[in-house]
C-alpha cells in the first residue's frame, strides 16, 4: 500500500493560516485504491473551515489533477458498502451522494489555491503575489 509518509496527504500540513483554528488531531486517511486519501470532510473539518471550502478548492484545481491518481470520484451506487461505511464513521457528510477522495497531489494543490486566496502581504510565504 502506499502509506508512506511523503505519499499521506496529513504531510502536507493545514491550510496556510488555518494551524491555530484547526482540529488539533489530523483525521486518519481512507485507504483507497492503495492511496492514503481524504475525504472533502476531513479536509473541512481539519482545516476547520465551513462546509464546502474543500470542494470549491477542488473544483478550482479540478484541470490540473488526474481522476483515479490524483483524487478518486466514486459516483452514487458504485461502491454502496463504501459509501455507507464512509457516512457512518462520520468520513463524509451525511448528504454525501458523490464521494470524493484525495490523494497527497489534490491535497496539496488545495492548500496552494488556499493560499492564493487568502494570501497577505507579509504572510511569510517564499513567493510574492
Amino acid at each position: 500500500m502506499r502509506i508512506e509518509s511523503d505519499e499521506d496527504p496529513r504531510s502536507a500540513g493545514l491550510f496556510p493560516g488555518r494551524e491555530g483554528s484547526a482540529s488539533a488531531t489530523p483525521p486518519d486517511p481512507i485507504i483507497h485504491a492503495g492511496y492514503a486519501t481524504l475525504s472533502l470532510r476531513q479536509i473541512d473539518e481539519w482545516n476547520g473551515v465551513p462546509k464546502g471550502t474543500a470542494f470549491r478548492l477542488f473544483k478550482a484545481q479540478k484541470d490540473q489533477l488526474r481522476e483515479g491518481q490524483d483524487f478518486f470520484y466514486i459516483p452514487e451506487g458504485k461502491d454502496p458498502e463504501l459509501t455507507e461505511t464512509l457516512r457512518m464513521d462520520g468520513r463524509i457528510y451525511p448528504s454525501t451522494v458523490h464521494v470524493l477522495l484525495m490523494t497527497t497531489t489534490a491535497y496539496a494543490r488545495m492548500r496552494e489555491e488556499w493560499h492564493r486566496r487568502m494570501h497577505k502581504t507579509g504572510c511569510g510565504c517564499p513567493e510574492e503575489h
